[in-house]
C-alpha cells in the first residue's frame, strides 16, 4: 500500500455515500489511476473479502478484522471476466442486502451489467473522479518530501492528466534532482509505455492484441479504415471487445482514438512481433485509405514512411491542382522542396505549384524562376500537355500573390479567347482564400472599389464565366462588400449579400458564401444586433460542417472570437487563443486573418508589445505583397497599441486615415469602436482643422465610430479587475444594480446612506474601467462577478 497516496475528493465522497446507503460501487479507470489503492485505503481497518478476476478460481483474501455487521466484498480486474456463470453470480451478489459490493474495472460499465445499472442503480466512480487535482498532487509531493513550485504543479496537472502512476514516477525523479518539464515528461511517458507493453497489453487476448497492433499505425481511425488496414471483416467485434478490455479506446462521431501512451506501446510491440516490413504493409493500407478519401497530408506522411516515392509525387501533383485555399501548399512544402528539379520539370502542374508556393512564401525570385521554367516548357510542349501548361500560366498570371491585382482585368480579358478557341480549361481559383472577404481575400482588390458598380456591370459576367463555380455569387458578394465598406445603403448591401449567398447554393462554392455571410455579420454588428450576428455565424457553421467545407472552420472560429471581443468576453478569446497559430514558430501568410484576430486578443489582454511584434510581421507582409487593406488595418491597430504603451501613435493613425479616405472606406475604422474612439476623440479637433481629409467623410466617420464605441464599450478594453478587488458590499451593490434597483432603493435595502452607496458605485466603475451603469454590468458579467 502506498501510504503517500491521497485519495481524490470526488472519488472518496462517492465511496462514502455508497457505503452509507449501501449501494454497489462500479469503479473504473485506465491503468495507473489508483483504483485499487483508493479502495484498499478506504477499507483499511475494515474486514473485507478481496477477489480478483485474474486469479480464478477465486481465493478469499481478507484484511484485518474489526467490528462490522455487513460483509464487504471487492471484486477487482472485472474487465478480465469472461465466464457467464460468474457474471450471474456477481449480479446475485449485488442484490444481496447483507453485502456491500465494490466492483473494480479498467472499462466503463459493460453490457452484461447494464440491466442491473438501469434497474437498481450503481454508484459509478469514473476515471474523471479518480484524477488527482492540484491539491492531491501538491499534497503527495509534500508527503514524499519533494520541493516544488506552483509552476511544477501546474505542469504536472496538465501533463499527468491526474494519473497517480505518472505523478508517483515524477515524484521519484524529482527526488533524484530532475526538474519538471518536457524532458522529464518524455522520460516518464516512455517508461509508462514500456510498462503498458510488458504488464498490460501482454495480458490481452491474442486476436484483440493483433487488431490493436495493426491499427496503431495511425492516430485515429474509422471502422471502414480499420477494415482496410487489417483486411479483417470482424472489426466491429474487435472494437466491442476493446471497449470491454479497458478505458483506452475513445469514439466520437464514428472516429476511434487510442490513448497516446498505449498507441506508442502497441507500435513498439508491433515492430517486434511483425517486423518493420510487415508494419510498412499496414501503413501502406492506411495511406491508400487516406488517398482514396482525399486526405493528402496523412497519406503523404505514411507513403514516405513506406518508401513509396511514386505515390508521393502523384499526391503532390494532385495537391498542386488545387488553389491555395483548398490545397496544402504550405503544410507540404517539405515534400515539394525534396523533389529533384528534373522531376518537377516533367510536370507543368508541379512547376505551377512551385511558382505558387514560393510566392506564398514571399520569395518572388524563385516564384518567377519556376514561372519562366513553365513558360519555356510551354513553348516546346504539344497537344494536351501544351494546353495544360497554357492553362497554368494563365492561372499564375492572375493568382500569384506577389504580383498584386493591378493587371488582373487586362489578363482576364484575354483569357476567354484562349478558353473558347483552344479548348483550354481554367484551373480552380479561389478569390477569398477562405477569408470572410472578397476585397481582402486571396488578393487585395481595394483599388477596384471606386469603380465597383461599373466593373460589376462590365467585367462581372466575364469574371464569373471564367471562374465557373468559383465565380457564382462572386460579383454580388464583392459589390455588397464594397458598398458596405463605404457606408452605402444597408438595405442594398443586405440584398446583394443574401442574393450572393443564394447563388452559391446553386452549384457555387462555400468560400464565396462565407465572404457574403462575413459581411452580413459585420452589418449586424454595426446595427447593434450582436445576437443576430452570432446566430447567423452559428447557422453558417452548421452548414459548413454538413457540407464538409472544413477548410473554412479555422477562420469561422476566428470570427466567433472577434464577436466575443465585442462583448468583452476575454475568457472566450482565451479559449480561441489556445488553438490559434503560433506566429513565433513560423509565419504563414495564409493565416493572416487569424493573426489579425490574435492581435486584437493581445490588445484586449494588455499584451501590447506582443501585439506590436505580430503587427510588424503583418506590416512586412502587407508591404511586400502590396496589400493596402491589411496595411491600413495594421496601421490602426498599431496606433492603438502604441497609444496604450505611451508611445507616439499620431503618425500611424494619420497615415491609415488618409489611405482609408482615398477609398472612402468607413467601416474598417468605425468597427474598431471603443478601441479607436479615444484616439479619434483626442485628434478630433486637429483632424477637422487640418483639412487634408474630406470633411463629409470625416464627420460621418467620427459619428459612426462614437456610436460603435457606445454600443460596444468593452471591445478590446483591458481587464484589470478581479473578484478579490471587490468587497462583499461592493459586489452586493453591483448585483442589486443588475436587478434594476436605483441608488435610493439599494440604500434602503442595505440600510446604508445614499452617499455611501454612491461611493461604492463610483469605486466599482473605477475598478471596472467604465463610466456608466450599463458598461459596468457588462464588464462585471465578463469577469464572472454577476
Amino acid at each position: 500500500m502506498d501510504k503517500s497516496y491521497i485519495a481524490p475528493a470526488s472519488a472518496l465522497r462517492k465511496l462514502k455515500a455508497a457505503h452509507s446507503l449501501p449501494q454497489t460501487v462500479y469503479l473504473y479507470g485506465a491503468t495507473g489511476y489508483g483504483k485499487t489503492e483508493l479502495v484498499r485505503q478506504y477499507l483499511s481497518g475494515h474486514r473485507y473479502i478481496w477477489l480478483s478476476c485474474e486469479k480464478l478460481p477465486w481465493k478469499m483474501e481478507t484484511a484485518p478484522s474489526g467490528k462490522q455487521t455487513r460483509k464487504v466484498v471487492v471484486i477487482d480486474d472485472l474487465h478480465r471476466l469472461k465466464s457467464e456463470e460468474l457474471r450471474k453470480e456477481i449480479i446475485a451478489l449485488a442484490r444481496r442486502s447483507d453485502l456491500w459490493l465494490i466492483l473494480i474495472s479498467r472499462s466503463p460499465v459493460p453490457a452484461w451489467l447494464m440491466p442491473l445499472y438501469v434497474r437498481e442503480g450503481l454508484m459509478i466512480i469514473s476515471e474523471d473522479d479518480l484524477r488527482l487535482g492540484k491539491a492531491e498532487i501538491s499534497g503527495y509531493l509534500k508527503i514524499c518530501g519533494v520541493a516544488f513550485t506552483d509552476d511544477d504543479i501546474q505542469y504536472l496537472q496538465k501533463t499527468a492528466e491526474g494519473n497517480a502512476y505518472v505523478v508517483r514516477h515524477a515524484a521519484l525523479k524529482m527526488k533524484e534532482g530532475k526538474h519538471v518539464g518536457p524532458a522529464l515528461y518524455a522520460e516518464i511517458w516512455e517508461a509508462f509505455s514500456v510498462y503498458l507493453e510488458k504488464f498490460v497489453v501482454s495480458g490481452w487476448d491474442s486476436d484483440l492484441l493483433e487488431f490493436l497492433m495493426q491499427v496503431s499505425v495511425v492516430d485515429e481511425f474509422t471502422l471502414e479504415m480499420a477494415e482496410m488496414i487489417t483486411g479483417s471483416p470482424y472489426v466491429a467485434a474487435a472494437l466491442e471487445q476493446a471497449a470491454e478490455a479497458g478505458n483506452f479506446l475513445f469514439q466520437k462521431n464514428g472516429v476511434y482514438r487510442l490513448r497516446p501512451t498505449l498507441n506508442h506501446a502497441l507500435q513498439s510491440l508491433a515492430a517486434k512481433v511483425y517486423g518493420l516490413e510487415r508494419v510498412k504493409d499496414f501503413k501502406y493500407n492506411a495511406a491508400l485509405y487516406y488517398e482514396m478519401h482525399d486526405e493528402i497530408i496523412p497519406a503523404l506522411r505514411l507513403f514516405e514512411e513506406c518508401g513509396k516515392g511514386d505515390h508521393i509525387k502523384s499526391l503532390l501533383i494532385r495537391n498542386a491542382r488545387r488553389n491555395p485555399g483548398n490545397g496544402h501548399y504550405y503544410e507540404l512544402r517539405r515534400y515539394y522542396f525534396n523533389l529533384e528539379e528534373q522531376e518537377i520539370e516533367t510536370s507543368p502542374v508541379l512547376m505551377a505549384g512551385m511558382s505558387m508556393l514560393y510566392s506564398m512564401l514571399m520569395d518572388e525570385e524563385k516564384s518567377e524562376y519556376w514561372y519562366e521554367k513553365l513558360t519555356a516548357f510551354a513553348k516546346k510542349a504539344k497537344g494536351g500537355t501544351l494546353r495544360e501548361a497554357q492553362s497554368r500560366l494563365a492561372y499564375l498570371d492572375i493568382a500569384l500573390p506577389h504580383r498584386g491585382s493591378r493587371n488582373v482585368l487586362d489578363i482576364m480579358k484575354n483569357i476567354p479567347a484562349m478558353l473558347l478557341d483552344n479548348g483550354i480549361g481554367f484551373p480552380e481559383f479561389s478569390v477569398t482564400s477562405n477569408m470572410p472577404s472578397t476585397m481582402n481575400g486571396g488578393k487585395d482588390f481595394c483599388h477596384w472599389s471606386p469603380s465597383d458598380t461599373l466593373l460589376a456591370k462590365t467585367v462581372g459576367p466575364l469574371v464569373e464565366r471564367i471562374l465557373g463555380r468559383y465565380g457564382k455569387g462572386l460579383v454580388k458578394a464583392a459589390l455588397g462588400e464594397s458598398y458596405y465598406e463605404k457606408g452605402e445603403d444597408p438595405y442594398q448591401v443586405m440584398t446583394l449579400l443574401t442574393r450572393a449567398q443564394m447563388e452559391t447554393e446553386q452549384g457555387g462554392m462555400p468560400e464565396i458564401a462565407f465572404a457574403a455571410v462575413g459581411i452580413r455579420i459585420r452589418l449586424s454588428l454595426l446595427q447593434g444586433d450582436i445576437q443576430a450576428a452570432g446566430e447567423l455565424l452559428t447557422s453558417f457553421e452548421r452548414s459548413v460542417r454538413e457540407n464538409q467545407a472544413l477548410q473554412l472552420l479555422p477562420n469561422i472560429q476566428a470570427l466567433r472570437c472577434r464577436l466575443a471581443l465585442y462583448e468583452g468576453d476575454i475568457n472566450g478569446a482565451d479559449q480561441w487563443m489556445e488553438a490559434a497559430p503560433d506566429e513565433n514558430k513560423e509565419f504563414c501568410s495564409l493565416e493572416r486573418y487569424r493573426y489579425l484576430t490574435k492581435v486584437r486578443c493581445y490588445l484586449a489582454k494588455g499584451e501590447y508589445l506582443t501585439a506590436q511584434a505580430l503587427l510588424e510581421k503583418l506590416r512586412y507582409y502587407a508591404e511586400k505583397m502590396n496589400r493596402p487593406y491589411i496595411r491600413m488595418e495594421v496601421g490602426l491597430l498599431s496606433a492603438i497599441a502604441k497609444e496604450r504603451m505611451g508611445g507616439s501613435w499620431q503618425e500611424e493613425l494619420s497615415a491609415a486615415l488618409k489611405e482609408a479616405e482615398s477609398y472612402r472606406f468607413l467601416r474598417l475604422i468605425s468597427e474598431e469602436a471603443a478601441a479607436i474612439w479615444p484616439l479619434l476623440h483626442r485628434e478630433k479637433k486637429a483632424l477637422l482643422q487640418n483639412g487634408s481629409l474630406d470633411q463629409n467623410w470625416l464627420h460621418r466617420l467620427l459619428e459612426e465610430t462614437e456610436e460603435m464605441a457606445r454600443r460596444y464599450p468593452l471591445y478590446l478594453k483591458k481587464r484589470t479587475a478581479a473578484l478579490s478587488d471587490f468587497s462583499e458590499t461592493a459586489l452586493t451593490i453591483l448585483r442589486l444594480q443588475a436587478d434594476g434597483l436605483s441608488l435610493n432603493q439599494i440604500a434602503k435595502r442595505l440600510e446604508m446612506k445614499p452617499f455611501s452607496v454612491s461611493y461604492h458605485i463610483q469605486e466599482n466603475y473605477r475598478k471596472l474601467n467604465v463610466s456608466r451603469k450599463a458598461d459596468a454590468l457588462l464588464a462585471a458579467r465578463s469577469l464572472g462577478l454577476l
